[in-house]
């Protein structure tokens, strides 16, 4: 598989760590046989910059932007903003946080959205000082969002990391660890559902496996396949050292996982040796999922200081050698609607 990049762009560092999450964009827009890469930076100097894409093929952009322009500058809000095929920009931003707030500069506490089959986009973020998950979710043409609210009041001892979202149909899915920091191995992941395009959501319950742990300060990722099953992929911390990436799927005979109750079913994939790694500190780790043209789910990761790819079903493989004897960390999936997969990931970099 090739991927051509548009034009070599002389940059800072940190402003091509910020294209670099965008370069996922054009692969998802471009030419169907092979896609093309763009890098682009993000608009308004955004930071930690999130795409994904609907249904309908259409892109979209998930962003913070700092209310002051200095470097020690850390308050703002967070933006999003639509892809414009025809026109090759992102339209115009449209705030989603109701207030302020600082930013967190660990990728473990970035915001997520999904976009549900009414196209409402769906947008939970953290803030470790108030200990709060908040949600916020447009209205069905994505022009404004409504007052942010408060996600998770029940299960919030230890919360040291971001949620995740997932959105299919008229179902959304929030996904976070807690429990005791002194006792990870104890800890484990909760989730909220909704049926009703995020109007309400099902009380707070816990769907992962205590036995497992969950590592404290790595974040997670949750994405629905084709059949309306939930996957989550989180880092559990097993004896406190057992730091391996759990692939725990999410099924129910009812309508919706909302109204599943005690019919909610969890399975977990068998480990491969590429997901497991054992370390008795946390490595700061985050993860992700995409989704196929067939249903089947993508996930990076990162094992012992390597990103690997794993498709569902399928054998984990690493995805390539670093360009320097370092780090890579922070992975993020595409796939075009040609079947291409595009992993991008950064190198040489902090949290």
């Amino acid at each position: 598989m090739s991927f051509y990049e548009s034009k070599p762009i002389a940059q800072p560092f940190a402003q091509r760590l910020r294209a670099l999450s965008l370069a996922l964009l054009l692969l998802l827009i471009a030419a169907p046989v092979l896609g093309e890469v763009f890098v682009m930076p993000t608009p308004d100097a955004g930071l930690q910059p999130r795409l994904v894409t609907s249904s309908d093929g259409s892109v979209h952009l998930l962003y913070f932007k700092k209310r002051l322009s200095a470097p020690s500058a850390r308050e703002g809000n967070l933006y999003y903003r639509e892809y414009l095929r025809e026109e090759r920009r992102f339209g115009l931003p449209v705030k989603v946080s109701s207030s302020a707030f600082d930013l967190q500069t660990f990728a473990i506490a970035r915001a997520s959205m999904a976009i549900g089959g009414d196209g409402r986009a769906h947008v939970i973020w953290y803030l470790p000082r108030e200990n709060r998950y908040y949600y916020s979710r447009s209205d069905s043409e994505r022009s404004q969002f409504e007052v942010q609210r408060s996600l998770v009041s029940d299960y919030v001892e230890g919360i040291d990391a971001a949620a995740d979202i997932a959105a299919e149909g008229d179902q959304v899915a929030v996904v976070w660890g807690a429990g005791a920091l002194s006792a990870e191995q104890e800890r484990t992941v909760y989730a909220r559902f909704s049926d009703n395009n995020g109007e309400s959501f099902s009380p707070e319950q816990r769907v992962g496996n205590t036995d497992l742990g969950a590592c404290a300060c790595c974040s997670l990722a949750t994405e629905f396949d084709a059949r309306g099953r939930l996957s989550i992929a989180y880092r559990s911390a097993i004896g406190g050292v057992g730091r391996h990436m759990q692939w725990l799927t999410l099924y129910a005979d009812s309508p919706s996982l909302a109204t599943a109750n005690e019919a909610l079913r969890g399975d977990y994939s068998p480990l491969q040796p590429l997901q497991e790694w054992e370390m008795s500190s946390c490595p700061l780790s985050t993860n992700d999922f995409a989704v196929d043209k067939n249903g089947a789910l993508w996930a990076v990761f990162e094992t012992a200081a390597r990103i690997v790819r794993l498709k569902s079903g399928g054998a984990a493989e690493a995805v390539q050698e670093p360009e320097l004897e370092t780090r890579q960390k922070n992975p993020s999936v595409a796939v075009a609607a040609s079947g291409a997969v595009l992993t991008a990931w950064g190198e040489a970099i902090s949290h």
